[in-house]
């Protein structure tokens, strides 16, 4: 996405390269822009990484300079060297965006500059963020509700940061080239050190030369695939997760206890939490105005609102109004807790299998999906993996008085999202309430 900030042209959502390889940085790069034929390119001559346009992004004729904020965001010596950038968009008359700069060690993270389009999405890549930065890292942008999805043993601070602050923070050195510029340095550095090697009579042969590169640029250890797969475990460990056995109790006791059906005359329509996590989660409450009501209004509902209400928005002409919270789930967890001892494939689908079984004359949904690999596998595939862990998602949605079942559910059970829907009108019956409540999560194995 191109935005244009008070005249300039600022890149988010930019695909991002580790360079690989013999040749120098400067001809790698280029290599990858003929590979992907970008118009333009950031790089810098030494840099390890490089960055090119989106393929929507490159259908666009732009004669302008632009300027990649992942570049710029990492020149800021403020922000630098862990920072993740987040940033809720809000264009006229269309659904919100969600702007993200992941920079680590000073360097755009590969796979973390991106434009989303919802809140579920986002609150899944600002964790992954958060496994992959081994350090302390700042939280830039307008979305201080994110924090809570942070791990909770770093120091991870939000610092307020604008669209606006671009304008200044987008210097030289974050500019796309085109890569003929880049093609066109090299053979300038190329036809300098000839030059310099012909006038001091360079000693050194073409054998001595690449010795000497290996030097200056070693290769990084190789790793067996069974040790990539356990490193990117243990990064995913760090993640804060939410078990379905204690979680969802201390969120109907909030539910039941806390929340009110009815405030200064509006009602309340839905909840929804995603991205759950402990040791608290942010859920949105939706509360609309019923047609034949008479005397509530705006002012009414901000007066009568509870305190720890937030972010209130008004919406669809006034007859909808979302409010935000922060809703306590228990003792913060770790996914890494979760994987220390796993049930074995069979007995997963044996016992929690047959207990979403067990629900189902009562549920309108409990389900169970096929398990597959979790993590990220190396190329060699996942036979090469002795005891990968799987993973299956699970989902249970029906009245909510059914709740209590969920402490059943085993610890290798995690919830990633609950939404619950009110008609107070409704006539229920066996798979019907007032309250109907869908929960969607993540069950665990290890053969």
């Amino acid at each position: 996405m191109i935005l244009d900030i008070h005249g300039k042209k600022i890149v988010f959502g930019m695909q991002w390269r580790t360079l690989t390889g013999s040749s120098t940085p400067s001809a790698l790069a280029a290599g990858i822009a003929r590979e992907v034929r970008a118009a333009r390119i950031w790089h810098e001559d030494n840099a390890l990484h490089m960055g090119y346009l989106s393929p929507a992004d490159a259908q666009a004729k732009v004669k302008d300079r632009l300027y990649s904020a992942a570049a710029a965001i990492s020149r800021v010596p403020e922000l630098v060297p862990n920072a993740l950038f987040a940033f809720r968009l809000e264009p006229p008359g269309a659904p919100p965006l969600y702007l993200v700069c992941g920079i680590v060690k000073g360097r755009p993270r590969v796979g973390f500059d991106q434009v989303l389009h919802d809140e579920a999405t986002l609150a899944t890549v600002v964790r992954d963020f958060a496994t992959r930065c081994d350090g302390d890292f700042k939280l830039l942008g307008n979305m201080p509700e994110l924090l809570p999805l942070m791990p909770q043993d770093r120091r991870i601070t939000h610092v307020p940061y604008t669209l606006d602050m671009f304008v200044t923070a987008a210097g030289p050195a974050a500019v796309l080239k085109r890569p003929s510029a880049t093609t066109q340095r090299k053979r300038m550095m190329i036809l300098t050190l000839a030059g310099v090697l012909a006038a001091l009579g360079w000693k050194y042969g073409k054998a001595e030369y690449e010795a000497y590169q290996r030097r200056l640029h070693p290769p990084p250890p190789q790793k067996s695939p069974a040790e990539r797969y356990d490193e990117d475990m243990a990064q995913r460990g760090t993640a804060p997760v939410a078990l379905a056995a204690t979680a969802m109790p201390a969120w109907g006791r909030w539910f039941i206890n806390d929340v009110p059906l009815n405030v200064g005359g509006w009602r309340l329509g839905s909840v929804s939490c995603a991205g759950v996590a402990t040791p608290a989660t942010r859920c949105k409450l939706t509360y609309t105005l019923p047609p034949a009501t008479r005397g509530a209004t705006n002012q009414t509902f901000l007066e009568a609102m509870m305190d720890w209400f937030a972010e209130p928005k008004f919406a669809s002409g006034d007859t909808a109004v979302e409010v935000t919270a922060q809703v306590k789930l228990g003792e913060a967890s770790r996914l890494s807790d979760v994987l220390e001892l796993l049930p074995r494939a069979m007995a997963l689908r044996s016992d929690f299998g047959s207990r979403l079984q067990m629900l189902r004359p009562a549920a309108g949904t409990a389900v169970l999906s096929e398990l597959g690999v979790f993590g990220t596998l190396p190329p060699e595939g996942a036979a090469v993996i002795a005891h990968p862990v799987l993973s299956a998602p699970w989902e249970v949605s029906g009245p909510m008085r059914n709740i209590s079942e969920f402490r059943s559910f085993p610890p290798s059970a995690t919830v990633d999202v609950i939404e619950a829907a009110v008609d107070l009108d409704a006539t229920p019956d066996l798979k019907q309430s007032k309250f109907m409540l869908t929960v969607k999560g993540t069950a665990y194995a290890r053969d």
